[in-house]
C-alpha cells in the first residue's frame, strides 16, 4: 500500500473517530453551500461490529425517507466483504471520488439486548441472530434464573463531502450526530440523527400532485374478526316487587364484527368498530322467570385508539382503549330496545403475512355502564309490561381473531 495512502487512511479514521462522542453541526456557510450544491447522497448503513457489514432495513428506510423528503436523491451502497479491499479503503475511495453535487452518508447502527439478574455476574457479549439481524446481547443469567430483558439502540450518522478545497479535509465529516434510545426502534434513532441536514435548495425529488395525494393518504387497516364472549351477569330489579335484587345471566356466545383502523402516527391508530353478539338471557325475577329465557342481540358501536409496539415489520403487539354505545335488542317484539354507554380495553398482537394482509389475536374487556334503575326489559304493551331495570354495571370478557387488509401507504 502507498505510504501516503496509508497515512490518509490513518488520519481519516483518527479524525472520524473523534466525532463519535461529539455531534458535528453544519456551520452557516457550509449549510448554505451544501443545500445549494448537493443533489445526490450515497447512503451506507451497517451494523456496528458485524464483520459482514449487514444492515437493518428500517435504518435504510428511515434515512432514505428523510433525505427524499428534503429533496435529495439517495443511492444505497453496500460493501462486499471478500472483495479484496478493506471497508476502510472502500469508503476512502468513495469519498475522494465524490463530485461537487454528491455527498456520502455513513450510518452505523446497533441494537443491544440486556438480559439482567443479580444472581450471576456478566459472562460477556455475544452476537446472535434475531429476526434476520445481528443483535449484541449481554447474557447475565444462569439457566433457571428469573431474568429481565431490556433493549437499547444507537445510530451514528456521519456526512462527508469533497469540494476540492485545499483548506478542508474531505475525511472529516461535515456533519455527524449520535442518537441513543431506550428501545429497539432503530428507525426512529436514525431519523433523529438526520434532522440537522439542510433541505436542498434545488430538490431533485419533486412531489407531483399525484405523488402528494399518494404520500398523504392515511394508512388504513380493515379487520374482519370473530371470537367468543364469556358468560356474564348483572343485578336487576323487577319494578312490580320490592327492592329485592335478582340476576340477569347472559350466556356466552360467538361474537363477530368489522373494524377500520386509521394510522395517525407510526405507533398510534384511531379505530372505529362495529361488533354484534347474541346472548340467551335468563332473568330470575318472579314474573320474568315464568316467561322463560330471552334472546338479546347486542350491537356495539365503538371508537378507540391503539398503541402499537412495532418490534419488527412482521410482528406488532398492541394495546388500546375504546368507548361508545351499546344497543340491546330483545328478540321478543314486545320488548323495547335500550341504549347503554360502554367503555373497555383490549390487547393482542398483529402478525403481518405481507405488505397488505395479516392476522391478529386479541383479548378484550368491555364494561357496560347503567344508571340505577336503567331500563332493561320493558314493553309498551300494558298487558305484557312487567318492567325489569338494571341495577349494576356489567363486565364482558372475550377473545377474538381477525383477518387484516391494509390499504394506503
Amino acid at each position: 500500500m502507498n505510504p501516503l495512502f496509508r497515512l490518509n487512511l490513518i488520519l481519516f479514521f483518527a479524525l472520524a473517530g473523534t466525532q463519535i462522542s461529539f455531534a458535528q453541526r453544519f456551520d452557516y456557510s457550509d449549510r448554505i453551500y451544501f443545500a445549494d450544491s448537493v443533489q445526490r447522497i450515497k447512503l451506507w448503513t451497517f451494523l456496528e461490529g458485524d464483520n459482514q457489514f449487514r444492515q437493518y432495513e428500517d435504518a435504510v428506510e428511515s434515512a432514505t425517507e428523510i433525505l427524499n423528503k428534503i429533496g435529495y436523491l439517495v443511492d444505497v451502497v453496500t460493501f462486499q466483504s471478500g472483495s479484496g479491499i478493506s471497508a476502510q479503503e472502500w469508503e476512502h475511495n468513495i469519498i475522494i471520488g465524490l463530485k461537487k453535487n454528491e455527498a456520502f452518508l455513513e450510518v452505523s447502527t446497533q441494537i443491544k439486548k440486556y438480559v439482567i439478574t443479580s444472581l450471576a455476574p456478566p459472562t460477556g457479549s455475544v452476537i446472535t441472530n434475531e429476526r434476520g439481524a445481528v443483535i449484541f446481547s449481554q447474557d447475565w443469567h444462569r439457566p433457571y434464573d428469573s431474568v429481565q430483558t431490556n433493549y437499547t439502540c444507537q445510530a451514528h450518522s456521519r456526512l462527508y463531502v469533497s469540494w476540492n478545497n485545499p483548506a478542508r479535509n474531505a475525511f472529516v465529516p461535515i456533519y455527524s450526530k449520535t442518537q441513543k434510545l431506550e428501545s429497539r426502534d432503530i428507525y426512529l434513532a436514525v431519523n433523529y440523527t438526520l434532522r440537522g441536514v439542510p433541505a436542498s435548495k434545488h430538490p431533485v425529488i419533486i412531489t407531483t400532485k399525484k405523488d402528494t395525494l399518494k404520500n398523504s393518504s392515511i394508512p388504513i387497516e380493515i379487520t374482519l374478526f370473530g371470537g367468543y364472549t364469556l358468560p356474564s351477569k348483572m343485578d336487576v330489579i323487577e319494578e312490580s316487587t320490592s327492592t329485592d335484587l335478582y340476576a340477569a345471566k347472559f350466556s356466552g356466545n360467538i361474537q363477530y364484527g368489522l373494524e377500520a383502523g386509521l394510522g395517525i402516527s407510526r405507533n398510534f391508530d384511531l379505530n372505529i368498530q362495529y361488533r354484534r353478539l347474541g346472548s340467551l338471557v335468563d332473568v330470575n325475577t318472579p314474573k320474568q322467570s315464568e316467561a322463560g329465557s330471552v334472546t338479546i342481540y347486542q350491537n356495539y358501536m365503538l371508537i378507540g385508539t391503539d398503541y402499537n409496539f412495532r418490534v419488527s415489520k412482521k410482528i406488532s403487539p398492541y394495546g388500546g382503549i375504546c368507548l361508545g354505545g351499546l344497543n340491546m335488542v330483545p328478540s321478543d317484539k314486545y320488548f323495547m330496545n335500550v341504549w347503554y354507554f360502554i367503555m373497555g380495553g383490549h390487547g393482542g398482537a398483529k402478525f403481518y403475512l405481507s405488505k397488505r394482509i395479516g392476522i391478529r389475536i386479541e383479548a378484550e374487556i368491555l364494561y357496560q355502564l347503567h344508571p340505577v334503575k336503567a331500563p332493561f326489559l320493558y314493553s309498551d304493551d300494558v298487558y305484557k309490561n312487567t318492567p325489569v331495570a338494571a341495577m349494576s354495571n356489567m363486565v364482558q370478557v372475550g377473545i377474538s381473531a381477525g383477518f387484516i387488509i391494509r390499504l394506503g401507504n
